[in-house]
């Protein structure tokens, strides 16, 4: 039943709701943000770089390498958010997060 109205819910929008809750649809869509990442992280990012995950909005990627690290961190990041949120707006990212690959 829905809280608000007495009626019964949607199933569509039980469904929808009990896959943001269990984060099944950023599970799924974790290959496809590897793509967009690397079309918009570019070539030489995009091979010492890959998509970890993408939990509550923060897309989380793993860099093998330092410098390249850093320079995600401290000069690119605010140019390729915008575009990663233009290429993939469901499920929002709303911030990148870069840490060393193991």
């Amino acid at each position: 039943m829905d809280a608000f109205s007495g009626q019964p819910a949607r199933l569509g929008n039980v469904l929808n709701k009990l896959v943001r809750q269990r984060g099944i649809a950023e599970q799924t869509s974790g290959s496809e943000l590897d793509q967009v990442w690397k079309q918009v992280a570019g070539e030489r990012v995009a091979g010492k770089s890959f998509v970890r995950k993408l939990r509550n909005g923060v897309l989380e990627i793993s860099v093998t390498n330092g410098a390249i690290l850093e320079e995600l961190s401290s000069y690119l990041k605010h140019e390729l958010l915008p575009v990663l949120q233009e290429r993939h707006p469901e499920p929002p990212i709303t911030s990148l997060k870069f840490v060393k690959a193991r």
